[in-house]
Parts: structure tokens; sequence; C-alpha cells
């Protein structure tokens, strides 16, 4: 028999850290010695947020370069997936190598918009709530907040070092193979957490 599943859920609290860069060359210095949790924030904010970003670029990082007029930067950093990714060093490192690859030595002094780092502090909270079937797992969720359904879809991954959302790894252990890939081609980007949480759902009562 499968071990239960524990539902739990985050809260975050945010926090300046007191670093700003007002030029390219700013921005990356900062970025190759800022902590791991401002590079989470900054990826992840839009989804946690309710997609708080008034673009379709997806982390505040693009976001700051488009603001600036740097429309290329802005792309190609929108497009890098951080669930490609499971460690936070990963995704530092592959930032810092499309914004470098991507500018002219001209670019790196001009001043612009200043971009302020923000930094976070998660609290995981144990919801004293189990499933032991895919009956109870489904009712679980469907009392989950959408806070809970962002630790389980996304920040699991990070913690336990793996691109499989806590859901999948779970059905995968009961046997719901078709039920776990599905969820976990589910893109956080294409839609909210409320629509995840319905779409998990939907999902889990399919035959």
């Amino acid at each position: 028999m499968s071990n239960p599943f524990c539902f739990k859920s985050e809260l975050w609290v945010t926090k300046s850290t007191g670093r700003s860069a007002k030029s390219l060359s700013d921005f990356l210095e900062t970025l190759r010695t800022i902590d791991q949790l401002s590079i989470f924030y900054h990826f992840y904010i839009n989804i946690f947020n309710y997609h708080n970003l008034p673009t379709y670029y997806t982390n505040s990082f693009a976001f700051w370069f488009f603001k600036n007029g740097l429309l290329i930067l802005a792309e190609k950093v929108s497009v890098i997936d951080p669930l490609d990714y499971y460690d936070l060093e990963d995704l530092r490192r592959v930032l810092i190598k499309v914004v470098e690859q991507n500018l002219s030595s001209s670019m790196l002094q001009k001043e612009l918009t200043p971009f302020y780092f923000i930094t976070v502090e998660r609290e995981i909270i144990d919801l004293g709530c189990e499933a032991n079937n895919l009956e109870e797992f489904k009712e679980g969720i469907k009392k989950s907040s959408i806070h809970s359904i962002f630790y389980h879809f996304i920040t699991a991954r990070l913690n336990k070092k793996t691109i499989i959302n806590d859901y999948s790894s779970w059905l995968h252990s009961i046997g719901e193979v078709k039920k776990a890939e599905k969820i976990n081609r589910i893109h956080p980007f294409m839609m909210t957490l409320y629509d995840i949480k319905r779409e998990i759902i939907k999902i889990l009562g399919e035959e």
C-alpha cells in the first residue's frame, strides 16, 4: 500500500533585499550573488499572486526589460521555463547566460529604470488532511486553497529536486499513471491557479 498523500500549503512574506540595479551591468553583478529565494520570487510571483503582471511576460525580470525598451531581452527571458529546472542555481545560471548572450557591450552601462530585487520568506504548513485513495485525494484537492495547489504543483518540485509535481508523483504510486501524466503536463503559465485546480479535478474525475 502506498503512503497517504499529506496536504500542505505555503505562505509568503515578501521582503526587500536592499539591492537594486540601474543598468544591465548592475543587474548581472547582483544576479550572481542574490539569494536563491529572490530568483524564486521573481520567476514565480506571477503565478503565486494570480497573474499580477500587466503584460504577457511570465516573470518580473522579463517585464523589467520590457519596461526599459529591451524587447529582445524581454522575449528571451520570458521564454525561460522555470519548471524545466528543479535547482534554483541552474535557473540562475540560465538567466545569466540568456542575458549575456543577448546584449552588446554598449548596453551594459546604459541607465535604466531601477530593478528592485525582492526576496521571500516561505512557511510550509501541514494542513492535517490526508488521502489514502483516489476519492479522498480528489476531495482533498477540492478543499485545497490555491496556495496549497501552488505548493504541491510548483515548489515541492524544488524542495524534492524533481520535475514531477507532488500530485503526479503520488498518483504514480497508486497506479494512476495516465492521470499522473496528464496532470504533470498542465502548464501553470497558461492558466491561473484556480484554472489549474479545476483542471486537476477534471482529470481525476475521468474514467
